[in-house]
């Protein structure tokens, strides 16, 4: 009954979203022409090309393109399953996204047939598209968990596990009466030990101390399972916990494919607190991926471009400044002007760094001779007042000057603006496993170590608990805070040696 539910209101949203699409055509069109007829009035200076739209009839091919293209993109991103679980960012996301690829599209096919329609027609109907789908689905979505905070169009599951997940689950569920879903049951699959009353009565105390509420039924075993499918209307079957009960599991979900009954496994299989599960498929094979901050999210996509774009501005302005450099490097002693060492990057990877040289052309053979002034706790080696650092080179170490040829290392992907500074590969074998996740960001050329007192910081924990801190709880904004916090600490020189 739920399934031809939704697949009634999947259809009633394709008809909707059909009308919308045109709806929206034909207010672009009157509208856009509205707003020029204003536009030329009253002067106010908007930025509209040609004096009148052309007949509406010649941008039906707008019409056709967007009604195909909005229909297959909101088809694969999920538009018409389930609401359920869906916020209301989610919503907007999708038919921004869907929006976008329409306006590329059209930009597409309106370039190759040569047709010169208005641009700011083609922007407005988009965007009036977007908005309007995101408000339409907002609307239902707002209706669907009133009806079902009524008591209407519920959801029957029953959660087999008897974890910290089973109770979490369960928590939520209940927390949000607008998902429309009722715990019927809770499931023990672990059929080889053999559970006395005090244990159950243990889990339920905590279910009711956890939820505020009492447990339900409780059943225990596969057989157990297969009887209250036949004896109630269940929907749905949730696994969690499944890690000692796999064989369980596997006999289970046969059984419940049997009955045609839905079953969910939880993803998040491992208590692991820093790593986060998500889901995807090969083919058709699904896949449980894990992964630690910041893991693979959108904004680092951003975060890259912002790279590019700064580090390509910094080294065309910076270019008098870079030959002035080199010019004072290679007068105030013997050697090349770059010092290029091999440094680890993102999860291992080597890359070239790029430096001014501040040291003697010899100064990596004579690391070994001075390891005993060694002032950092850890594999990493810092020394205050260095033999082996140039006259020039410790001023440009003072204001970090020395690091500017890395903005070349950011340009190319090696390096980020931002992120945790690049080891050598001697000091990465000298890790605990714990600190190899500091690999697990793209290394930048300022850090939170740089901006609290560079080599003022003596103790190398304190520097990887730092970047994890950073790691764990990135941001675009974090990011921006540390850029700025950076400038006052290069100019006065802050920590450095």
């Amino acid at each position: 009954m739920l399934k031809e539910h939704w697949r009634t209101i999947s259809r009633i949203e394709r008809i909707g979203d059909i009308l919308i699409i045109i709806a929206c055509f034909f207010g672009a069109y009157y509208g856009r022409a509205s707003l020029l007829f204003w536009n030329e009035t009253l002067q106010w200076g908007l930025p509209f090309e040609g004096e009148v739209l052309l007949p509406i009839k010649d941008y039906f091919i707008v019409l056709l393109v967007a009604l195909l293209g909005y229909t297959a993109l909101l088809h694969s991103f999920g538009a018409y399953n389930s609401m359920r679980l869906r916020s209301s960012w989610e919503i907007f996301r999708l038919s921004a996204a869907s929006s976008l690829l329409v306006f590329i599209m059209l930009a597409a096919v309106l370039f190759m047939l040569k047709m010169d329609f208005s641009r700011s027609f083609i922007v407005l109907f988009c965007i009036l598209v977007g908005l309007t789908l995101t408000l339409q689905r907002a609307i239902a979505l707002e209706f669907l968990r009133y009806w079902r905070r009524r008591g209407r169009n519920f959801r029957n599951i029953v959660i087999a596990g008897t974890g910290h997940q089973a109770i979490e689950v369960a928590e939520h569920i209940l927390r949000r009466p607008e998902l429309g879903i009722r715990v019927r049951g809770f499931v023990d699959l672990r059929e080889d030990e053999k559970k006395g009353q005090d244990e159950v009565h243990l889990y339920r105390e905590r279910f009711r101390k956890k939820t505020g509420r009492r447990l339900g039924r409780f059943l225990e075993g596969t057989e157990s399972l297969q009887k209250a499918l036949k004896n109630y209307a269940i929907d749905e079957i949730i696994f969690t916990d499944i890690i000692s009960v796999m064989s369980q599991v596997e006999e289970s979900v046969l059984i419940c494919a049997e009955q045609g009954v839905r079953t969910t496994i939880a993803a998040d299989l491992f208590s692991v607190g820093m790593v986060k599960s998500e889901m995807s498929f090969f083919g058709g094979m699904p896949l449980i991926h894990f992964e630690t901050p910041p893991g693979d999210r959108w904004e680092l996509s951003l975060k890259r471009v912002f790279d590019f774009c700064v580090a390509l501005l910094a080294l065309l302005l910076l270019s008098p400044f870079f030959l002035l450099i080199a010019f004072l490097v290679k007068v105030s002693s013997p050697g090349p002007v770059l010092f290029v060492q091999k440094r680890v990057g993102q999860n291992g990877r080597l890359f070239d760094l790029y430096k001014f040289r501040s040291m003697d052309e010899d100064a990596e053979t004579k690391l070994g001779e001075l390891q005993e002034f060694n002032e950092m706790s850890g594999p990493v080696f810092k020394m205050e007042s260095d033999p082996r650092v140039t006259p020039i080179g410790k001023f440009l170490r003072r204001f970090s000057l020395d690091e500017l040829p890395q903005l070349w290392n950011v340009l190319i992907g090696d390096m980020s603006l931002v992120g945790p500074r690049p080891p050598v590969p001697g000091e990465v074998g000298l890790y605990k496993p714990k600190d190899r996740r500091r690999l697990s960001m793209r290394p930048g050329l300022t850090c939170t170590w740089q901006v609290s007192g560079r080599n003022e910081i003596s103790d190398f924990e304190s520097w990887v608990q730092m970047d994890l801190e950073y790691i764990d709880n990135w941001s675009l904004g974090r990011d921006l805070g540390l850029i700025l916090r950076t400038i006052p600490a290069v100019l006065f020189g802050t920590g450095a040696r």
